[in-house]
């Protein structure tokens, strides 16, 4: 009876000495858990802060890349407002007695003939992009990039590219025809001040404003300026939207 007794008393100690180790095996388990938990937090914190940095430093040089974009575009909105200045001049001789001759008339047509060549930088926002650009916090701003980039700027140049590939063959075609007919010479003549040669177009002024292809030309080279300008224009004010956003949430 004794016997059975003590038995039962050693099976009780070992049964509190199994759930002593039980209960202890899980709180070290459960520290480890803990101690990856911080680790990972720690990890992912650190990953973050890098992407914030290295996002920040991209989006330094997209107002970078912005601002010298503009200063493009507006240097071609000023090269097409001197075209319609030219224009308009040309188009009013026609109505005077005297016409002027030499390098003032042909320096009038040569800046009427001008074009523009559209250029712009993309490589912050293709750097944007690689980066992770939909994990940016500020949707606003993820919004108003992906928009200029993808749909504004993408379409002002197709339309630009479709104004051009629509007139510049009628003009050019336009004066290829003239200079046939030696209404219009063009010459190589070099410019005043920086020693660089240049195309100079020399003509008789009464004879040129009083051609019928001459002046169809210059209502074509009209349309190509004014449509190409009021894109460009609309370009530069999602331009300056764009840079405006940026400078308010740096």
């Amino acid at each position: 009876m004794i016997k059975f007794f003590r038995k039962i008393r050693q099976n009780l100690l070992m049964e509190n000495k199994t759930g002593k180790y039980f209960k202890y095996a899980i709180g070290e388990i459960v520290l480890v858990v803990i101690g990856i938990l911080i680790a990972l937090s720690i990890n992912n914190w650190n990953e973050k802060r890098k992407d914030n940095i290295i996002e920040k430093q991209i989006l330094d040089e997209m107002l970078i890349s912005l601002k010298s974009d503009n200063e493009t575009f507006e240097m071609l909105e000023n090269r097409l407002m001197e075209k319609d200045s030219a224009i308009q001049k040309i188009l009013n001789l026609r109505e005077q007695d005297e016409l002027p001759f030499g390098k003032s008339f042909g320096g009038l047509i040569g800046t009427a003939r001008q074009t523009i060549r559209f250029t712009y930088d993309k490589s912050p926002y293709e750097n944007l992009v690689a980066l992770g650009i939909n994990r940016m916090s500020n949707k606003e701003l993820v919004k108003a990039i992906n928009k200029y980039y993808t749909q504004q700027l993408p379409r002002s140049i197709e339309f630009i590219d479709g104004i051009e590939e629509e007139y510049l063959p009628k003009i050019q075609k336009s004066e290829e025809k003239a200079v046939e007919r030696g209404v219009l010479k063009k010459q190589f003549v070099k410019r005043d001040g920086d020693n660089k040669w240049s195309v100079m177009y020399q003509s008789n002024p009464n004879q040129l404003l009083n051609d019928k292809l001459f002046y169809q030309s210059m209502i074509d080279e009209f349309q190509y300026m004014s449509n190409s300008l009021g894109r460009l224009r609309n370009l530069i004010r999602y331009n300056k939207a764009l840079i405006k956003l940026l400078e308010e949430t740096k």
